[in-house]
């Protein structure tokens, strides 16, 4: 399912770390629905139980200004595109979404918002073995250290960027494991950016990248979105152009 949320919001003035507003809004969509019961399988504070934590978004705000401690944008909207692989998610999100259709959610001390449209977006398929994709969403790729636990991020800049996406790519899609050896990538339109993350700045790749591999591997990453951390609104993939390539 790829879903487009339309909100209307109060003030021109948007949190620079906006991720956090988002994924308390999807809290409270599950916390609201169906008196919660599905909120413990996508973030139990047991983080092995949330396994259905497979649903990605973006966010999309109106010609943004960028300042120290803040967005300022010059309409009063902001748009998310949510990406779920899952038709079990699909339904849940659907349906929780709908239920906060009209409600004010507070996103600041300043500012709110209101969901005032849901639009279902069409999903293509991937049937040839290259494919052109936008990132909506910046690609996080990290490593987590238990001996310090400090997380490195891994970006375009860094030499095996390319294998350890490839190995991200094999652990998240195991029933295609066996074509990630023979895709090629290209990320020569990848470029390195900083942004905040919970108070924390994070190393991400952003721009577009191009695959040469396997159809279904292709559109399951096109349908699953890319990386890690997906949940809290990265990797989200728009299909550019599709094409066979002769090898």
């Amino acid at each position: 399912m790829r879903v487009l949320l339309k909100f209307n919001m109060k003030t021109n003035f948007l949190p620079l770390d906006y991720h956090k507003f988002v994924v308390s809004y999807i809290k409270k969509a599950l916390t609201d629905y169906e008196g919660g019961k599905f909120f413990g399988e996508f973030y139990s504070k047991n983080i092995s139980n949330n396994y259905k934590k497979d649903f990605s978004w973006s966010m999309k705000i109106p010609n943004p200004a960028f300042f120290k401690n803040r967005i300022e944008v010059n309409e009063k909207y902001l748009e998310i595109t949510f990406v779920t692989p899952s038709k079990t998610n699909s339904a849940i999100f659907l349906n929780a979404f709908l239920l906060q259709k009209g409600k004010v959610f507070a996103i600041s001390k300043e500012n709110e918002i209101a969901l005032v449209d849901i639009t279902m977006l069409k999903e293509p398929t991937i049937t040839q073995n290259m494919a052109h994709f936008k990132l909506y969403s910046p690609l996080v790729l990290r490593e987590h250290y238990r001996d310090t636990n400090r997380d490195r991020y891994f970006t375009v800049e860094d030499e095996d960027f390319v294998s350890r996406l490839k190995e991200n790519i094999r652990t998240s899609y195991p029933k295609y494991a066996s074509y990630v050896d023979e895709l090629k990538i290209d990320v020569s339109k990848l470029h390195k950016e900083i942004i905040p993350l919970y108070g924390v700045n994070i190393e991400v790749s952003i721009g577009d990248i191009i695959m040469l591999g396997e159809p279904k591997l292709l559109d399951t990453i096109l349908k699953g979105s890319l990386g890690l951390r997906k949940a809290s609104g990265f990797g989200v993939l728009k299909l550019v152009d599709s094409w066979r390539f002769d090898v």
